[in-house]
């Protein structure tokens, strides 16, 4: 058994965990990831593919979507001074990419994704104990897989970080417990429940969590089990002795700053691709069923019109 206390091997042992979460990629993917290093000059350590088309098995009805993990901002945005500093300030920037196949019986097959651009380094800082917003390591606690990676150094640089992430969701949410014992699905769920709340997220982050635990429930089982050492004959997990009102004030603290940089990051990646605006209204409907209408005005200087049709949308409840 592992010590609490024994934060090298926690996150190595993390690491052995996640390192098993492999898959061969569809040529869907493969096409994907090699256009889109292409559009990046090369520069490209990674990618790492998740959310709901992940958890869905690549259906081809779904967007795809990556985290590009880059050399730096300087290097894959070169000659574009202000796109370098927007993606240094608000990271990640996002990028739309659409591809049309003809499948075997001359059908048209439209691939789309949306991938969020970030240096290696940034992804390492973020993921890490240091971070307060938990825009990366709460995303990247759950389920990835690493694509193409540039070198073997980098696929284990990333692994580490992701293993970092896992254990910093981890010691932020225990102290909600106040010490009791508690199951693994019920302790994963609280924690991207409490991620999600720091985010403008449309959809329901209390169904959202429950759906990722209960769907990887082995995986968040054994992770529990390498950090806090294995469950009593109930199932329940020993939690250490955390001040509660400490851990609600980091998480009052992550929301306070997360949505407004949140909103922040949605209006600057507006203007990362053609259609950003129509994009953003799509899902927001999907995921809510809010809607409102837009002028050419409007769908033409989505920046300037941001705060507006912000406004609209928080007052019709998009964003819960």
């Amino acid at each position: 058994m592992i010590a609490p206390e024994d934060t090298a091997q926690i996150i190595t042992a993390i690491t052995d965990i996640l390192s098993m979460e492999t898959a061969v990629p569809s040529p869907r993917i493969e096409t994907t990831c090699a256009d889109i290093a292409a559009v990046h000059n090369g520069h490209v350590h990674g990618f790492l593919y998740y959310g709901s088309s992940l958890r869905d098995v690549d259906d081809a009805s779904k967007m795809l979507d990556f985290y590009v993990l880059v050399e730096s901002y300087k290097t894959v945005h070169k000659g574009r001074p202000i796109r370098q500093i927007i993606n240094r300030l608000i990271p990640p920037v996002v990028y739309y990419y659409e591809r049309e196949d003809k499948s075997g019986d001359g059908t048209a097959v439209l691939t789309t994704c949306k991938y969020s651009l970030i240096s290696l380094a940034e992804f390492e800082r973020r993921a890490s104990a240091k971070a307060l917003l938990s825009v990366i390591w709460g995303r990247f606690s759950q389920p990835s897989l690493l694509y193409a990676p540039q070198s073997e150094a980098a696929a284990q640089r990333i692994l580490t970080a992701r293993a970092r992430a896992v254990l910093h969701l981890a010691r932020s949410t225990e102290g909600l417990f106040d010490g009791a014992p508690i199951d693994a699905l019920s302790f994963w769920t609280r924690g991207f429940q409490e991620s999600y709340r720091t985010e403008l997220r449309p959809e329901s982050s209390n169904g959202r969590a429950r759906e990722i635990t209960a769907q990887y429930q082995p995986r968040y089982e054994a992770l529990m089990e390498i950090i806090y050492g294995p469950p009593n004959s109930a199932g329940l997990y020993t939690l250490p002795k955390r001040a509660k009102r400490r851990s609600q004030a980091h998480w009052a603290l992550r929301r306070i700053i997360g949505k407004p940089t949140a909103a922040l990051r949605v209006l600057c990646n507006a203007l990362t691709f053609d259609g950003g605006l129509d994009y953003v209204l799509r899902k927001l409907e999907r995921h809510s069923g809010v809607t409102i209408k837009t002028t050419p005005f409007q769908r033409k200087h989505p920046v300037l019109c941001s705060p507006l049709l912000g406004w609209k949308l928080w007052r019709k409840g998009a964003f819960k």
